[in-house]
């Protein structure tokens, strides 16, 4: 149809052109090759001079597919010719029109022949950029380039992402999509963005100054299956995902990734992806996600090579831990971990480290040069060993010296594979089983037993921060369990030490990772040997034996709450009872009075030592008050030293009543004297 009217015009003009100046034609509508010309006008202007100008005008130009969502209008070609079927375009001006835009004029050209047809569209100016267009088609197959220079963000964000609050920024874009009349067959993409900085409505995601890069290529291999392949990366710049920050200015962090999209699957077959963050480490995977119906990881496999990890723990962790119970850790060290996953579980996982340390600012952790060989599976048949030594290991300020641990790590279940000595305080602790179960619907449990030999008592209480105590602290651990958090002792502790026994009973305590910790247990004391218990104080030497208890005792973050106690004479004792001046006067000071100074300079400075009957305190704590008691009840008070011999002397309180903080100053320092002292 074309060709004839290109004939019929051609014609028409050799007849006319010695007559007329301009010589034009009109036809409504013309079809070529899916292509649809709409009021085409060809007109010959300047016939008197000698090049005549031929002008191609159209009012609508419709692409075929898959351009179709393309129009141009006022289509003016200045340069244009015809022959053997083909119309060129050389040299025109258009304006394009899409669903999502209208566009300005704009340089175009186009070619239609019946074996091939093209068309070009240049400096276009739209979304405050630059795009130049190219479209093919030959044949059944087509395809279309685009690049896309200095685009403005802030424009392009309205249109597709008017939740994003965008304040800078501009991309490149280059692209190719390929394919035929039934649809896609590849597509190539390139973006780079430059000082990039937008946020979400709700503050969750951000980006500062950023420069990005994202590269895509896609093939489809056969119907319904693609392969793909992702290059991604940023340099220069801030990117914030809640809660992750990340700030990079030298090298780039990248993202990589190939696989395929089965559509007939609806599944991403994931062969290798990487995460790089140079200085730090990598992370690669591989799976198999399923995205319908809703989304699922069929199988993947993680590896995680982190060289630093204390850079790693500072971007990566500590977002994750703030506001919890292990805020404030921080790593180093070298690290190699793995992941398998079945069906969003995990099914196998691994861990290894080398000069690994952990550094707590709540003080509760210390580690210096760990070394860990951790290995986990499902499988009920798993038998891979699992290994943990450390040079210095400090948990609470309990230093635990060189150390190793071996056991296994099956299922839901880690027990210790033979018994372990770790030395400790100039003395060991035997771990002789140590057995943690998970249950299902219910808290896991947990068992352990050992024994304690010739700990240093002080330097355990110095630790802990208590009153110093002198002596070693050995004892039978029968079982130990903790579930729900809480911690509590089957049986009881027996600890020997000042030539008696101190058993703890009904030990409890939860929190013991929180800022907020409970303890409870009862204490019951046997037959200690007050010389060896008073000989390394300043508290003053005394002679015999105590025995006593602590009952309903509740601590709240260390501090007591509520307890009853009793320490005194044991009524069997027959052990040579004395009591020094010294100690007479420290003692005179715990339960309160006002002659003990007189008395002092009187009877108190003829002898050093002094002998006793029997002696003893306990104290009721509740509501931050301690009702004292002593061995027997006097006129005006309690007694708290009972004479008996020569020289003999009575140490006697008279307050019942005292403040916990005040009777915690006089027991800790010694320093006041608040008791009468009757000499017989």
């Amino acid at each position: 149809m074309a060709g004839i009217i290109f004939l019929l015009l051609a014609f028409f003009i050799s007849s006319a052109a010695q007559a007329l100046e301009v010589v034009s034609l009109s036809v409504q509508q013309i079809k070529m090759q899916n292509w649809q010309l709409q009021n085409v006008s060809i007109g010959l202007t300047q016939l008197e001079k000698k090049s005549p100008q031929l002008q191609l005008s159209i009012q609508k130009l419709l692409l075929p597919k898959p351009f179709a969502d393309l129009k141009l209008l006022q289509v003016q070609c200045s340069q244009f010719r015809w022959g053997k079927n083909e119309v060129h375009c050389l040299q025109g001006t258009a304006r394009l029109q899409s669903k999502l835009f209208n566009a300005p004029r704009c340089q175009f050209s186009f070619h239609i022949g019946e074996k091939q047809s093209q068309f070009q569209i240049q400096q276009l100016k739209i979304l405050q950029g630059n795009f130049d267009l190219q479209g093919s088609a030959q044949g059944n197959n087509w395809q279309l380039s685009i690049n896309g220079k200095q685009i403005g963000l802030k424009a392009l964000h309205q249109l597709l992402f008017p939740q994003l609050k965008l304040t800078s920024g501009t991309v490149r874009l280059n692209g190719k999509v390929q394919g035929n009349w039934q649809g896609l067959k590849k597509i190539n993409l390139q973006a780079q963005t430059h000082n990039l900085s937008i946020q979400t409505t709700d503050g969750s995601k951000a980006t500062e100054a950023l420069n990005l890069v994202l590269n895509l290529n896609a093939a489809k291999v056969k119907e319904k299956l693609w392969l793909w392949e992702s290059d991604n990366s940023f340099q220069h710049g801030n990117l914030y995902i809640e809660p992750l920050y990340l700030e990079d200015k030298d090298a780039a962090i990248s993202l990589k990734g190939q696989g395929y999209w089965n559509q007939a699957r609806q599944a991403i077959e994931l062969n290798q992806a990487k995460f790089y963050h140079p200085g730090i480490g990598f992370i690669t995977a591989n799976g198999l996600i399923n995205y319908h119906p809703g989304f699922s990881i069929a199988t993947a496999n993680l590896h995680f090579n982190l060289a630093d990890l204390a850079a790693a723990s500072s971007i990566y962790l500590a977002p994750f831990t703030s506001a919890t119970a292990i805020e404030g850790l921080s790593l180093s060290g070298h690290l190699e971990s793995g992941i398998t996953l079945k069906k969003q579980q995990i099914t196998a996982a691994y861990l290894h480290s080398s000069h690994f340390s952990i550094q707590d600012k709540k003080q509760r952790f210390h580690l210096e040069n760990g070394v860990t060989a951790l290995n986990w599976s499902n499988q009920p048949d798993f038998k891979q060993n699992s290994m943990f030594s450390w040079q210095k290991f400090n948990l609470f300020n309990l230093p635990l010296e060189q150390g190793y641990l071996s056991f296994l790590l099956q299922d839901k279940k880690i027990s210790l594979l033979k018994e372990t000595v770790v030395p400790v305080l100039e003395g060991k602790i035997q771990i002789k089983q140590f057995d943690w179960q998970a249950v299902k619907n219910q808290s896991p449990k947990l068992h352990f037993s050992g024994q304690i030999e010739q700990v240093s008592l002080e330097k355990l209480t110095k630790a802990l921060n208590w009153q110093p105590l002198p002596g070693r602290l050995s004892g039978q651990i029968p079982g130990v369990n903790f579930a729900d958090g809480k911690l509590t002792l089957e049986g009881g502790l027996k600890i020997n030490v000042f030539d008696g026994e101190v058993a703890i009973n009904k030990l409890a305590l939860s929190g013991l990772m929180s800022d907020f910790s409970q303890f409870y247990s009862d204490v019951e004391i046997k037959n200690l040997d007050l010389q060896q218990l008073t000989q390394q104080f300043s508290f003053g030497g005394m002679q015999g034996r105590v025995s006593g208890y602590v009952r309903d005792l509740y601590l709240e973050n260390w501090q007591p709450i509520g307890f009853y106690a009793w320490l005194g004479t044991p009524d069997d004792d027959d052990s040579t009872h004395q009591i020094s001046q010294k100690a007479v006067e420290n003692i005179a000071s715990i339960g309160g009075g006002g002659m003990v100074d007189l008395l002092s300079r009187t009877v108190l400075k003829i002898f050093d030592n002094f002998g006793y009957d029997k002696l003893g305190l306990g104290c009721y704590l509740h509501n931050g008050v301690c009702q004292l008691m002593g061995v027997a009840a006097a006129d005006y008070g309690y007694y708290i030293v009972k004479g008996g011999g020569l020289p003999r002397i009575d140490v006697m309180g008279y307050n019942p009543r005292i403040d916990w903080p005040v009777l915690q100053e006089r027991l800790q320092r010694i320093t006041k004297s608040s008791s009468e002292v009757v000499v017989h």
